[in-house]
């Protein structure tokens, strides 16, 4: 099964970096944005195991998020990764998968 991971950030060359990394990792499969409004379409419209925080996000927008992934998707997995190496993702995103169900995307109206 390959890992659906949404990438949220607001420095652009940051988000297109990850999104470099993780899809150098033929099991992972990233979705990068920079708007709030295009991570909640994307985990509305797909199926997701993680969302990942990158830097530059404010802290109640990062809150706001956190909310309604926690109350419409329960199951997916929240990262907060501010820098690093590679070698860190890895373990961050390792971590977050042990014992991972497998989830079915909810039918819900997206929520702004």
């Amino acid at each position: 099964m390959q890992v659906q991971i949404a990438v949220f950030g607001k420095n652009k060359e940051i988000v297109d970096t990850l999104d470099r990394i993780i899809n150098k990792n033929e099991n992972w499969k990233a979705f990068c944005t920079c708007t709030q409004e295009e991570l909640k379409w994307f985990v509305s419209t797909n199926t997701i195991q993680i969302v990942l925080y990158s830097s530059g996000i404010g802290s109640s927008e990062i809150e706001n998020v956190e909310e309604w992934i926690n109350t419409y998707f329960p199951k997916i997995k929240q990262i907060h990764h501010f820098g690093g190496g590679s070698g860190l993702l890895q373990c961050e995103i390792d971590s977050a998968l042990k014992g991972i169900e497998p989830i079915g995307k909810l039918e819900i109206n997206l929520i702004s």
